[in-house]
């Protein structure tokens, strides 16, 4: 009895331990399974997700109508103008990160009061959407951003030096045929070629821009190119290399894609079928019954591996649609996306909080 007794306690006290164990690590089972010995125990490691997954959203409260870019050091997301408290207004906020799901506080605004624009008429208005990308074009001036105010039909552009900024008003970019309801621009380079894509009442355009001190020019032979009928807008284009680019997209309230050989198009679904001629693309992620509207894909990134396409995004959750300030609250989403053999993306996705495997490197 007195050996049977022995027994049972350590059985008790290792069960006891497996319990506290299976917080941090992985265990064989404690079940004496022969009725006269205790099972092995084997420590298996750390399972703690934070070493292969990440936590969405990756920030909050929000970052409206914003980019996401590479800097020199570090990712940068760049917010419009926007109130995170109430009566406390950011010029284009700044976040940093090193890996995409980590992002640290406020650190600067994009803009100083003197450097903010102002529109035409020469009064202030709210920066409403934003796009920047990394452009050596010149000594000094080596990153641009595209922007749209409030309340005027255009766009404009600003550079800086750094992708933190601050950033320099350079005015408004004259674009062609004069289109109306002009907004959400999107900006990106292929080697030394420089392309603006922006959303009008008619279509998704692109449009091959020249930069220099002085903003953005168009030249005389560069004709702008309807790549997406009215349904497909707000779009982003990832460009993975001189013959394969990504056009991502909002249709319906959802972030859908297509795929090009060449920067001005055409971008066609699987069918082969172009955005400009009717089609609406891939499915690749839809809203659900918490975030019931998916907004604004930023811009997307490869791992190092290039197994993973991983797009940045904005949801909106359904009961936390503004902010205490009433501005929108709209926080990011980074959403991974498996390559499949012929290129195209695997699988769909919702905007979903908690852990998001894998993590970006």
């Amino acid at each position: 009895m007195k050996t049977n007794s022995i027994k049972s306690l350590a059985m008790s006290v290792l069960c006891a331990g497996s319990l506290m164990g299976l917080l941090t690590g992985a265990l064989t089972s404690c079940t004496d399974m022969g009725g006269d010995g205790i099972d092995t125990v084997t420590w298996e490691g750390s399972v703690n997700p934070d070493n292969s997954s990440f936590h969405n959203p990756v920030w909050e409260p929000s970052l409206d109508g914003g980019t996401i870019l590479k800097g020199a050091s570090a990712y940068v997301a760049i917010s419009t103008t926007t109130q995170w408290a109430k009566g406390l207004t950011y010029l284009c906020p700044v976040l940093t990160s090193n890996d995409l799901a980590t992002w640290d506080k406020f650190t600067a605004d994009a803009f100083t009061q003197a450097s903010y624009p102002v529109s035409t008429e020469g009064s202030e208005a709210r920066v409403n959407s934003l796009s920047a990308d990394f452009a050596r074009t010149y000594s000094g001036n080596k990153y641009w951003l595209f922007y749209t105010l409030e309340g005027v039909n255009g766009i404009g552009c600003a550079s800086a030096t750094s992708a933190q900024g601050v950033y320099t008003d350079l005015g408004m970019v004259p674009l062609k045929n004069d289109p109306q309801q002009v907004s959400d621009p999107f900006f990106f380079v292929q080697s030394k070629n420089y392309y603006l894509c922006y959303t009008t009442a008619d279509g998704t355009y692109i449009q091959k821009v020249g930069l220099s001190k002085t903003g953005a020019t168009i030249g005389s032979s560069a004709e702008p190119e309807k790549i997406a009928g009215p349904e497909f807008k707000n779009v982003a284009v990832y460009y993975a290399s001189s013959s394969d680019l990504y056009l991502f997209g909002v249709v319906d309230n959802e972030i859908r894609y297509a795929r090009a050989t060449t920067a001005m198009g055409p971008y066609v679904d699987k069918s082969g079928v172009s955005l400009a001629d009717g089609s609406k693309g891939e499915q690749l992620i839809t809203a659900n019954g918490v975030y019931n509207v998916v907004d604004n894909p930023m811009r997307a990134f490869i791992n190092s591996e290039g197994s993973h396409l991983f797009l940045c995004y904005n949801a909106i959750k359904g009961d936390q649609q503004t902010m205490s300030s009433g501005y929108a609250r709209k926080p990011v989403f980074v959403q991974p996306f498996q390559f499949a053999e012929d290129g195209w993306l695997v699988g769909t996705a919702t905007p979903t909080e908690g852990w998001t495997a894998p993590r970006f490197e």
